[in-house]
């Protein structure tokens, strides 16, 4: 749960000698459920597009926290079930990790028989370090062998889980704890804002958001802006190729794209005096006959072993 450690900021009302504040639980809780919707989305796109990405990883389907990311671990103890000071925060309906039987409140003992150590204490600016470590680790056991076998401290105590996810997309997705309505990606992590996934009025929404991120990552668009010039011309067709891919991705997932065009426009009338200052995104209006266009295409497009080849991925490979 990468955002909390970097970004969380609610506003505590409780100290570390005091009971923990009713709210303050209730906002813990609410913001894990929300980092957890995040990734089902995510998952969901990543998993539906796999055959087209050149990319993948073998995603355990869940999310991980750490006690220490929170500014009170005390009240993080209380909002929500740590069994060890690293744990399962939740896991994706129907992911590896669903099915085999691992459940939030699952804390992590070892990974093929090696010993996590949760004694040492870290920085609170380097407070996600212990779950980004785990996140690297099983990514490169996942990498080399076929299987895994991982050690919680379950409810009915400590237990051998085994794991062999399916590869999907190559992305981690998380929810940033900022006001703003906003959404970034780094080639490979995919964020949305708290206040972006609020103004979502439904998970077809917010996957627009998610999608269009996620097609970022897969165009590899930070990296070839890294090798252009980064001119407000060459983001703005980055950011069309995004709109136009995230369709697509959307569809294949079993999304309603149309949900893209009521979303865009919501969005772009709340942002769009930000975004036209700059020139790197087209206006609103522009951006859903984009959408508009891509869903008209995907109606008269035939399906490959049940999904849509999205044309910029084909190109990419």
């Amino acid at each position: 749960m990468k955002p909390i450690a970097f970004c969380l900021v609610l506003g505590l009302t409780t100290v570390a000698t005091a009971a923990p504040n009713p709210d303050d639980v209730k906002s813990y809780q609410a913001l894990v459920q929300q980092d957890v919707r995040i990734a089902t989305i995510g998952y969901r796109l990543a998993a539906a597009n796999a055959p087209f990405c050149r990319k993948q990883e073998r995603n355990p389907g869940w999310v991980l926290q750490d006690e220490q990311q929170y500014p009170d671990p005390a009240t993080a103890r209380t909002a929500l079930a740590f069994r060890q000071p690293v744990s399962v925060a939740g896991v994706i309906a129907g992911g590896p990790a669903d099915e085999a039987g691992i459940s939030a409140g699952d804390g992590l003992l070892s990974l093929n028989g090696a010993a996590w150590n949760w004694t040492a204490r870290i920085s609170k600016a380097k407070s996600a370090r212990r779950v980004e470590d785990v996140q690297d680790q099983l990514r490169k056991a996942l990498s080399t062998a076929g299987e895994v076998e991982v050690k919680l401290d379950t409810k009915d105590g400590p237990r051998t889980f085994k794991l062999n996810p399916t590869p999907i997309c190559a992305s981690r997705f998380w929810i940033d704890t900022k006001s703003k309505l906003d959404a970034g990606a780094d080639g490979y992590n995919v964020r949305v804002t708290e206040a972006l996934v609020r103004f979502a009025e439904n998970d077809d929404e917010l996957a627009v958001a998610v999608a269009h991120e996620l097609a970022h990552n897969l165009l590899e668009h930070r990296q070839k802006l890294k090798k252009m010039k980064k001119s407000a011309s060459n983001i703005r067709a980055t950011e069309i190729e995004a709109d136009r891919l995230s369709i697509w991705l959307m569809t294949n997932a079993g999304y309603d794209s149309s949900a893209a065009l009521r979303f865009i426009e919501r969005f772009g009338r709340a942002t769009d005096p930000v975004f036209l200052s700059d020139g790197t995104h087209l206006p609103w209006r522009g951006r859903v006959e984009i959408m508009f266009s891509e869903i008209n295409i995907i109606n008269q497009s035939g399906k490959l072993h049940g999904l849509l080849p999205p044309p910029l991925l084909e190109a990419e490979k």
